[in-house]
Order: C-alpha cells, then structure tokens, then sequence
C-alpha cells in the first residue's frame, strides 16, 4: 500500500501560491533596484556639474552664461533627486508588503508540508507495526507447523 496524502491538492495549490509570490517579490525587487539606479545617477550628475562649476569659476573670465547653465540644471536635478527618492520610498514600500505576502504564503506551504511529513511518519509507523504483525503471524505458523510433524 503506497502512502497517500489526502491534502496534496491543497499543498500544491500553496506551492503554486508561493513560487508566484516569490515572482511578485522578485519583479517588485528588480523595479526598485533600477529605481535606485536612476536615483544614483542623478546624484552623480549633480557632482558632476559641482566640479564643473567649481573648475569654471577657477578659470575666471566671461563664464557667466556657462554658470548660470550649470546653476540651473541643478535646481532642475534638485526638483527630479526629490521625485525620484518619493518614487523609491513608495516602491520601497510595495516591497515590503510583497515580502510579507511572500512569508505568509511560504508559511502556509511550510505548515501544509509539516503535516505531510506527519502523515508519512504515521502511515511508516502503522506500516511498520502491520509488517511486525504480519511477520510474528508466520512465525507463529511456523511454529506450529514445525510441531504438528
């Protein structure tokens, strides 16, 4: 007699559940990296033009409109840092809250597994004492078959 779990259906099912959370996770996870990417760029752009601006004004002579260019890329590039940082911390956010469903459904899974496991080990156990049974049965037979002649 093969060992069968009455539940299987349902632990596959949260299987399933949890292998797409993990994709969920995943997907949201690479979104805010790239976010994040964007982010630090940004801010190197923002040093960049410092040290332009700050090697131009060392030079001295008629960089006025070069400055004025400069000054006002980073009062734009202050404005899209600020979006770009909401941006991120909302993303940030549907990470969090996808990890928990991940969690959740990878405890789930592990509970309907943990008693899967509780199953077999009750059904080898029944297996076990059933073969013992069975084995002292013939023994016994033996036994009085060996007698009787």
């Amino acid at each position: 007699m093969k060992f069968k779990f009455p539940l299987q259906k349902v632990l596959e099912h949260r299987k399933i559940k949890e292998n797409l959370a993990q994709k969920d996770f995943q997907e949201v996870v690479t979104l805010l990296n790239e976010e994040q990417a964007r982010l630090d760029a940004m801010l190197g752009q923002v040093q960049s033009a410092h040290s332009q601006a700050g090697s131009l004004s060392q030079q001295g002579g008629a960089q006025g409109p070069a400055l004025s260019q400069i000054h006002e890329f980073l009062k734009g590039q202050d404005i899209r840092i600020q979006r770009q940082r909401q941006k991120v911390q909302e993303i940030e956010k549907l990470v969090e809250s996808k990890r928990e469903i991940l969690r959740q459904a990878a405890l789930e899974y592990k509970i309907m597994e943990k008693m899967r496991e509780n199953k077999f080990e009750e059904y080898r156990a029944e297996r076990l004492s059933n073969d013992q049974k069975e084995m002292d049965e013939q023994s016994i037979l033996r036994f009085k078959a060996v007698k009787e002649s």
